[in-house]
């Protein structure tokens, strides 16, 4: 009879507990791999990141400037407003279509004028919001030193893409909004 329990504790153990403890054991060895190939890949992510966006920056700037040149400036407040560089370049960010961000780079001369500007609408819906980052649409901010930007004011919203055009001026907004604030005379 003792034989019989000892053999239906073994049974119960190998059946129910032992699984536990491999699929727990299983979950600490993967985390841990994560975790070591997140601190691996943190400071690569990073580099292309900043690279793509010095590379957004130098888009938008006159010929000739190049990333060596630009100095990043740090402590920025303005809202929507993701970084910026010494150059006058300011790169924002604001909600369009599905919540998804509509980001601009905007340059600006020494009056404050803006001179060059990048539209990223690839995140909208393709053929009507993601007309936000055509030429068409950015070419008419140019020159633009009125202040805010809104439909009419200096160009149109896309028809039919009301929340990506939003979305670019309340980006545009925020750079002009930080050029002014933080960045004019500091420079």
């Amino acid at each position: 009879m003792a034989e019989k329990q000892t053999t239906e504790k073994q049974s119960t153990f190998k059946e129910l507990v032992l699984p536990v403890i491999v699929l727990v054991v299983i979950c600490l060895v993967c985390s841990a791999l994560l975790a070591v190939l997140n601190d691996i890949t943190a400071p690569i992510i990073a580099e292309n990141t900043q690279a793509e966006t010095l590379a957004a920056y130098v888009s938008v700037l006159p010929e000739g400037t190049t990333t060596d040149s630009m100095t990043a400036i740090d402590g920025l407040t303005t809202a929507s407003v993701e970084g910026a560089v010494k150059t006058a370049n300011v790169k924002a960010a604001a909600s369009g279509y599905s919540g998804k961000d509509v980001t601009v780079y905007v340059a600006f001369d020494a009056e404050g004028a803006i001179s060059g500007i990048s539209i990223d609408g690839s995140t909208q819906t393709t053929g009507i919001g993601s007309k936000v980052s055509g030429d068409s649409f950015a070419s008419g901010f140019i020159g633009w030193n009125g202040g805010e930007v809104a439909s009419g004011s200096p160009v149109d919203s896309i028809a039919g893409a009301t929340y990506s055009s939003n979305g670019a001026f309340n980006a545009i907004n925020a750079a002009i909004d930080c050029y002014n604030n933080e960045i004019k005379g500091v420079q």
